[in-house]
């Protein structure tokens, strides 16, 4: 039932319990119990969580990039419905394509999308 805390490294070495009244500042982070929570290798993952980690293995494709990707389509199931709802194999590589992401709102790009695409929709390697 402890509290893991932070403290500034003014001082060298050891702190001792004293470290308010010498004025070293301190800030509580999290608890061991959350802390030991949220380090279990093996816990439950949500489809979000694992469809998030699979595109962040595609090379190119950032956390803010998936992020962008995940706001649209929050499941691999929903992002194979956008794909059939498309027309055509060439609306289907830029479906993605137009997705803005990060501070400057840039878009992922036509080859990003073509990448996805393939991935998750043709079988046989990556061309």
């Amino acid at each position: 039932n402890r509290t893991l805390i932070c403290r500034s490294r003014e001082l060298e070495g050891d702190v001792t319990s004293d470290e308010e009244e010498r004025g070293i500042p301190s800030r509580s982070l999290i608890s061991f119990a959350e802390f030991n929570h949220g380090a279990v290798k093996n816990k439950c993952q949500t489809v979000r969580e694992v469809f998030a980690r699979q595109l962040m293995q595609i090379s190119g494709l950032s956390g803010d990039k998936a992020a962008a990707i995940l706001g649209q389509y929050s499941t691999p199931y929903s992002l194979l419905e956008a794909y059939e709802r498309c027309g055509s194999e060439a609306e289907k590589e830029k479906l993605l394509s137009c997705i803005r992401y990060g501070k400057l709102k840039r878009n992922l790009g036509p080859a990003l999308s073509r990448t996805v695409y393939q991935l998750y929709c043709t079988p046989g390697a990556l061309t």
